[in-house]
């Protein structure tokens, strides 16, 4: 089967949907013991802009638990108007310059690393005519692993909670990475599920050596 093809097709039906339909749910764990969960209930109109929301998270986070439910619905229109748009304007500048944090080797380094991804990924075909993409990550380059935990440190800054801002900053030093992902594709060309599951060694100056890991799933419904 031509990996690049399949990818292709993928992609263009993914362009003709007009409403996004799905729940996302993860799981950290830091040395076995779980420390963040999110549930997430989701859909999106993209011509319309209207979408709504349901989370649940629960942070355990150094003897501090924290549980967190909303309800939202927005129209993705109105982002486009008063402080919206200013948030989105700084964004944008965010990443068209202001905060150049690769360059064009760097970009060249990210191109040639998805290239591998791409001839490595495993491609099975199901009973049901549709396939199972799998993706097995054990080495990311030095030079893109710096720009991933820049831009990690950037969303860190943003983030509203303290204990949030924790959890993220157990990634940003995360060592001897193993990454799976697993993606199905049914028959139609439109993805299923998305399974993700990450694990690693947190290597800082206060708790080195600790094993982190993330699972994560994501269920789409056409």
């Amino acid at each position: 089967m031509n990996k690049i093809k399949l990818m292709y097709d993928v992609v263009k039906t993914l362009k003709q949907k007009e409403v996004f339909k799905g729940t996302l749910k993860a799981e950290v764990r830091k040395d076995r013991t779980e420390v963040f969960s999110l549930e997430k209930d989701f859909e999106k109109d993209t011509v319309s802009g209207q979408g709504k929301s349901k989370i649940v998270t629960v942070l355990d986070y150094e003897g501090k638990k924290v549980r967190h439910e909303s309800s939202t619905e927005f129209n993705l229109q109105d982002c486009y108007g008063g402080k919206h748009h200013d948030f989105i304007k700084g964004m944008h500048k965010y990443h068209h310059g202001e905060a150049k944090c690769c360059g064009f080797k760097g970009k060249l380094s990210k191109l040639a690393f998805l290239l591998n991804v791409l001839n490595d990924m495993e491609v099975q075909e199901l009973d049901d005519k549709g396939v199972m993409l799998t993706i097995h990550i054990d080495e990311i380059p030095e030079d893109l692993k710096n720009a991933i935990k820049e831009k990690m440190n950037h969303k860190r800054e943003h983030y509203r909670g303290e204990h949030e801002a924790c959890c993220m900053k157990d990634f940003c030093f995360m060592e001897e990475i193993n990454l799976s992902i697993k993606i199905q594709i049914n028959k139609n060309n439109e993805i299923n599920k998305v399974i993700l599951s990450a694990n690693g060694k947190q290597m800082n100056e206060t708790e080195e050596g600790k094993e982190v890991s993330l699972d994560a799933s994501l269920n789409l419904v056409w």
